[in-house]
């Protein structure tokens, strides 16, 4: 069964099935007019665009004794009334501090440097020509391991290592979930980041925007992503 997420004037409400849903425009907790999305739909619509109106309850006459003649001992047992159903809480998430983006980014860039720490020793030795294919191949293996532990974690958890390590994670900024591995990867980091060297002065801009009331970057809004703190 769908679930829907229901926003009334720009407040999220919550998540909720279409039985929630029903239940709530025939008691009046829902109104046509709030607006909702699901998987699949390109754009938020209308409650009353996707599910009709109920007819409103007929109000209850008054409790009168019937006749002998009236009850019909065969006839099957009303059907007991169901509970309202609560609506069901939404997730609340926090942004993370421009403290935390900058030691995330930090410590990536750290990871990548040290991956020349074993060519700088070997480059004391005295035979500084026959470790330079031994030096290239190490510093090669460590980079990929690297690059490839990243994209795990991208794939899986929406971070690097740095995010990894500082408790931060890439997410969707419509509605907090992880964001996909290739939004991540195409969107933010080659279409975005690609930006610093064709636009000039596209760095400082870029960073400019976390300070900002969003706290987001450029290539942030440019990829529709948002930093949050891990669970």
């Amino acid at each position: 069964m769908n679930s829907y997420q229901i926003s009334r004037e720009g407040q999220m409400l919550g998540e909720f099935v279409e039985s929630q849903i029903h239940e709530g425009l025939q008691t009046g907790y829902f109104q046509t007019t709030y607006w909702c999305w699901t998987q699949g739909m390109a754009e938020w619509q209308g409650l009353g665009t996707l599910f009709q109106q109920p007819q409103a309850r007929a109000l209850p006459q008054p409790a009168m004794t019937p006749s002998v003649k009236a009850v019909n001992p065969y006839a099957a047992p009303r059907t007991p009334q169901r509970a309202h159903v609560a609506p069901i809480p939404r997730p609340t998430f926090q942004k993370a501090s421009r403290i935390e983006r900058l030691g995330a980014v930090l410590l990536d860039q750290l990871i990548l440097f040290g991956c020349f720490i074993p060519a700088s020793f070997m480059s004391e030795g005295s035979k500084v020509a026959e470790n330079d294919q031994t030096m290239l191949m190490i510093v090669g293996l460590l980079f990929l391991s690297v690059a490839l532990t990243n994209l795990v974690l991208i794939g899986m958890f929406g971070q690097t290592i740095g995010k990894k390590m500082v408790g931060i994670r890439i997410a969707r900024t419509d509605d907090g979930s992880k964001a996909g591995f290739f939004q991540i990867l195409l969107a933010r980091n080659f279409l975005a980041q690609g930006l610093l060297y064709i636009v000039p002065l596209y760095g400082l801009i870029d960073i400019c925007f976390i300070f900002g009331d969003e706290q987001s970057c450029l290539h942030d809004k440019i990829a529709g992503t948002q930093v949050l703190k891990s669970e």
